[in-house]
């Protein structure tokens, strides 16, 4: 009986001890959180360029905060804007124009496509690259300094074979590698390109982003508290932590979705508070594009075609800025 006494006293003993020091992480966990929190550094939101119709061509416009002023920034009546791509540190972009395209998909093929480069300090469009007709065009940034270019095009001698070119330019638009790839389509098939996928993990490394159950959760660190959310079967589209280090904002869609409908409408936005451990706002019914966060700004399309249109949301008011409407639609990225 004593030493049952004992063993029971020793587990309780231990089970106190554990709870303490689970209690202890976790409010050192608070109180890291709450010092990065009181001393987080934003990025001045002054503007940022879109792309908008201007006399029925896609163009590209800048909105001026200081003077919450909207102007056409860069026009061609021979050229089109088919894709703006900003730098993840939104001080730098490349643009992508064409004169003719043969289809209609989410990756617009191209004939005499050219790549412009957004000079942000004297506010001025230069020009890169004329580009070879493709298919199948696909540009992304792989980090704040680096963007690459991809173009697929059937062979010209070949009909069963598409050549991948890849292009890697610095933020200033030099070029620092160019090679094509072969693929035979009756052997390897239509050549994949990976994309650069979600920050899973804060850049303070304080939060990583998993999947549990089918479920987006949130873990905490040095605890491993986990933050649950209402996201089951969803697919993380995009993610990024805001500079106040409070907010965490997610781009989802159901995945069950086709990836490749450009205007699919099933896609939302979640703002996630890191410190109350809950959703504060959720977008819904959005297109499936993307988002750009400039301090405590959120910025991001909402509508379809000709309705398109920018919102601007203050993450430190949880109310909406402005809303940008352009005639004939606008968007961070593309109409």
């Amino acid at each position: 009986m004593r030493r049952l006494i004992n063993n029971i006293s020793f587990f309780l003993i231990a089970v106190l001890l554990l709870n303490c020091s689970d209690t202890d992480r976790g409010s050192l966990d608070e109180e890291i959180l709450n010092k990065q929190i009181k001393e987080a550094k934003l990025t001045e939101f002054n503007g940022f360029y879109f792309v908008g119709n201007y006399n029925g061509r896609p163009s590209l416009y800048r909105y001026d905060r200081k003077n919450d002023k909207i102007k056409i920034f860069w026009n061609s009546e021979s050229e089109r804007v088919i894709n703006l791509i900003t730098s993840p540190d939104h001080n730098s972009a490349f643009f992508i124009t064409k004169q003719k395209q043969r289809l209609k998909s989410s990756q617009p093929a191209i004939e005499r496509g050219r790549l412009y480069r957004i000079n942000y300090e004297l506010k001025k469009a230069e020009f890169i690259t004329q580009l070879e007709d493709g298919i199948q065009i696909i540009a992304y940034w792989l980090d704040k300094d680096r963007f690459t270019l991809i173009i697929n095009s059937i062979d010209k001698v070949i009909a069963s074979y598409v050549n991948k070119n890849t292009q890697l330019y610095n933020k200033f638009g030099k070029l620092l590698s160019d090679k094509t790839e072969i693929f035979d389509l009756t052997k390897d098939g239509y050549p994949i390109s990976r994309m650069p996928e979600p920050q899973y993990v804060s850049p303070n490394e304080m939060f990583t982003i998993i999947e549990k159950n089918d479920s987006l959760v949130i873990l905490q660190n040095p605890s491993d508290k986990e933050i649950k959310t209402n996201f089951y079967k969803k697919k993380l589209i995009q993610a990024d932590w805001a500079e106040n280090k409070r907010n965490l904002i997610l781009l989802l869609t159901d995945k069950s979705e086709n990836k490749d409908t450009i205007e699919q409408m099933n896609s939302f936005i979640a703002i996630l508070d890191l410190k109350d451990k809950k959703a504060k706002t959720i977008f819904k019914n959005l297109p499936l594009k993307y988002f750009i966060l400039i301090g405590d700004f959120l910025i991001f399309d909402s509508g379809i075609e000709r309705d398109l249109h920018i919102r601007i949301f203050n993450l430190n008011k949880m109310a909406d800025f402005k809303i940008i409407r352009i005639n004939g639609g606008c968007s961070i990225k593309n109409i």
